[in-house]
């Protein structure tokens, strides 16, 4: 029975399981909308907390996204939000907001949602519903928001009367606006739909923006942690309220909504917007009532360009995952499959720049083009420096990258070169990088792997090493022709930088369902007398992968390392060789009291934790052997299988 309670108060979300929600795991995440493209699913593999998507009832692409993500991670969240077209649909004052409310539901809501075959609608969570006060009275004063409480009121129990759980309010950024004491008037007004929301296991809503990239708390409270305000006011005069859960629908950069001059690709860069998503994400850790933020958006990179966060969807998976460095490309769009831009009409690949030196041959004055075309195994990004109508001319694509000075990374990438063979046509192929980070083509410190005026006729892979003297590098490609007699290009393709770790692991947690993210592991590198040197608890992805980086200044050699998880035994894996090794070891589970035995004292201890849940007065974390959050025989019986086992030395 015990376990039953625990079950549906953890799928129904309560605010207990809320308040030991686990804050190691990273809380940013996407809004998709339209397509489910690459970037999309490659977020969705790294198992965020929360999706949003818009529209699954009309888009095949939406449903494959809920299935794939209920798929890899079925304990994550689905919210789902209905595009409302019905022309005219607007409430006023006047209107009663019951029957407002049962009219949306019956226009917008149900007929979205009955379009969806039953399995579909089983992968929905959360259901919103008026978007940002646009059919609504709302936050224009306490009556409207009097009105809004009382529309909420009863559209959250028709949504749950449907089976989906209520996320109330889509608060647009900046609202409830005034000061903090007509925020908390608002607010008061509003409680009748936080009461129902958390009647109902739901959540409610807020659009999280920045409008400068702000790091600076006191400057966000006002906007991206304006929630914050919120809860303030309902742990002072409204305390059950304290812990009801808050999902941030919409976040990121945005100054006025103008699709495309308002959003972080019009305002910024990749390394600022990335620069802020990681402040911000460790800003929204602090507060365990937040389950995420579904960032705006993925998915239309035509409807919404300045929003679009495909630039940097591997980046963002990384960070969703917890990915040790080694094991993340920090060259954006390295293979060219996260999308590409028209650019005055030449098509560049996200997250790439693009250099023209113009004219080489006077007498065949031109200017570099840019296309995508066919790589290994997808796309690539071409250059083409001639025989464009008679034209003869140089130019390329770079990108500036961020590295860790000192750190050995293997740099790897793909090109295809075609034109003409006559060595008097000056044709210029050149792939390279500089270590001093700089924009220039010309630099003279860059350092071409590839520089020939022969083209290849097939793709070909270039494999070296290099050593940033700095904190960034830059890679470059340069196409040019003196005399257009053929059509010379450059592809150039899969892009990468790996940096070399001391020691990369891999470890299986034994008899375990939980997160991976929430685990860490002890890791001891031994010398050959068996002393220590060097020691550290490190954090585990959420694949169970940890590393030991290069860094780290263990002098090259032969290692024994030995490996142990909370209350799994240790594991020692003899004969390492450092740096660069990578090694995989399972963990025992049932050592509850950390002695490294599976004994009667470990038996002792899940007696005493047994029964018990997260915020129980006897709760012990590492007596939940199977990661399920509740103390039960189903740990009993890991310690039953495990007992006796004794970890290595």
């Amino acid at each position: 029975m015990r376990r039953w309670l625990w079950v549906v108060l953890l799928v129904g979300l309560s605010s207990l399981a809320f308040a030991q929600s686990d804050q190691c795991v990273s809380k940013l995440s996407i809004h998709l909308i339209g397509g489910y493209t690459e970037g999309a699913k490659r977020i969705i593999a790294a198992k965020p907390r929360v999706i949003k998507v818009l529209d699954p009832q009309a888009s095949p692409a939406m449903r494959e996204a809920m299935r794939d993500y209920k798929r890899r991670h079925p304990k994550g969240l689905v919210v789902v939000r209905v595009w409302e077209r019905t022309s005219g649909l607007r409430y006023r004052l006047e209107d009663d907001p019951v029957q407002s409310a049962d009219d949306f539901w019956n226009r917008v809501l149900r007929p979205a949602m009955d379009t969806l075959s039953a399995s579909d609608r089983r992968l929905i969570d959360f259901l919103e519903g008026p978007n940002e006060c646009e059919n609504t009275p709302c936050w224009e004063s306490v009556e409207g928001a009097r009105w809004f409480g009382r529309f909420w009121e009863r559209l959250a129990e028709r949504i749950a009367q449907a089976g989906f759980r209520p996320c109330v309010g889509s608060i647009p950024v900046g609202n409830p606006p005034g000061s903090i004491s007509e925020i908390r008037a608002k607010l008061e007004a509003f409680l009748p739909a936080l009461r129902a929301a958390k009647r109902f296991n739901g959540a409610w809503s807020y659009h999280s923006y920045s409008i400068d990239y702000t790091t600076d708390p006191a400057v966000e409270y006002w906007f991206s942690l304006r929630y914050r305000i919120f809860y303030e006011y309902l742990r002072e005069r409204h305390r059950d309220l304290a812990n009801l859960p808050l999902i941030l629908t919409e976040g990121g950069i945005d100054r006025a909504g103008n699709p495309n001059q308002d959003g972080w690709r019009a305002r910024g860069d990749a390394a600022k917007f990335q620069k802020w998503l990681l402040w911000y994400d460790s800003e929204l850790k602090k507060d365990p009532y937040v389950l995420g933020v579904t960032l705006f958006q993925i998915g239309d990179p035509s409807g919404w360009w300045s929003f679009d966060v495909e630039p940097i969807a591997q980046w963002l998976a990384d960070v969703i995952a917890n990915k040790p460095r080694s094991l993340r490309n920090p060259v954006l769009n390295g293979d060219f499959e996260l999308g590409f831009t028209n650019i005055s009409g030449e098509t560049v690949a996200n997250g790439w720049n693009t250099w023209d030196a113009g004219t080489v041959n006077p007498l065949w004055p031109g200017s570099a083009h840019f296309w995508q075309v066919g790589g290994v195994p997808g796309s690539a990004q071409r250059i083409i420096s001639g025989q464009i109508v008679g034209q003869s001319f140089r130019g390329g694509v770079y990108q500036v990258v961020e590295v860790v000075r000192g750190v050995p990374y293997r740099l790897t990438f793909d090109y295809l070169s075609a034109g003409t063979n006559d060595p008097g046509a000056g044709q210029e192929f050149r792939i390279g990088y500089d270590l001093s980070g700089g924009t220039s083509p010309t630099n003279p410190s860059i350092v071409w792997l590839v520089s020939t005026n022969v083209p290849s006729f097939s793709w070909r892979r270039v494999d070296t090493v290099v050593v940033p003297t700095g904190e960034r590098l830059t890679l470059w490609t340069w196409c040019g022709i003196y005399w257009p007699v053929a059509t010379t290009t450059l592809d150039v393709d899969n892009f990468s930088l790996q940096a070399r770790p001391m020691l990369l692991g891999r470890v299986t947690l034994g008899d375990y369902m939980g997160e991976y993210r929430c685990q860490e592991v002890q890791v001891q590198v031994r010398n050959s007398t068996g002393a220590t040197v060097w020691q550290r608890t490190l954090p585990l992805s959420v694949d169970g992968e940890f590393e030991v980086v290069y860094e780290t200044n263990i002098p090259a050699g032969i290692y024994d390392v030995a490996v142990r998880g909370t209350h799994w035994l240790q594991r020692v894996v003899r004969a390492v060789s450092l740096p660069g090794a990578v090694v995989d070891v399972e963990l025992v589970n049932g050592d509850i009291d950390g002695d490294n035995e599976v004994t009667l004292f470990d038996f002792g201890a899940l007696v005493q934790a047994f029964g018990s849940m997260p915020g129980d007065a006897h709760w012990n974390p590492n007596a939940d052997l199977d990661g399920d959050g509740e103390v039960s025989l189903f740990d009993f019986g890991v310690l039953v299988k495990c007992f006796g086992e004794v970890g290595e030395g």
